[in-house]
């Protein structure tokens, strides 16, 4: 959940500091589509081990909370604001 979280403040500086009124030909848009699908994979995997935790029965401490509330903050809300926004 670290690096999602690193990933996504990478993210909103670029994308705050990105003005394609200009085209100044620099590659801002490329990593920000780079840093989306790195950000995308880190979260399907964090499901991935989440779930596998969940069906081993392991002990529920902080780091599976985190992680569920990482998940909901950086996976569900956005997918409902993009539903809602456009």
């Amino acid at each position: 959940m670290i690096w999602i979280l690193v990933i996504n403040i990478i993210s909103f500086y670029l994308t705050i500091s990105y003005t394609s009124i200009f085209n100044e030909g620099d590659n801002t848009a490329e990593v920000l589509f780079y840093f989306g699908i790195l950000g995308t994979v880190l979260l399907l995997l964090s499901l991935i081990f989440i779930i596998f935790s969940t069906i081993k029965k392991e002990k529920k401490n902080y780091q599976y909370w985190t992680s569920i509330v990482g998940l909901v903050i950086f996976g569900i809300l956005p997918i409902l604001a993009s539903l809602f926004l456009n």
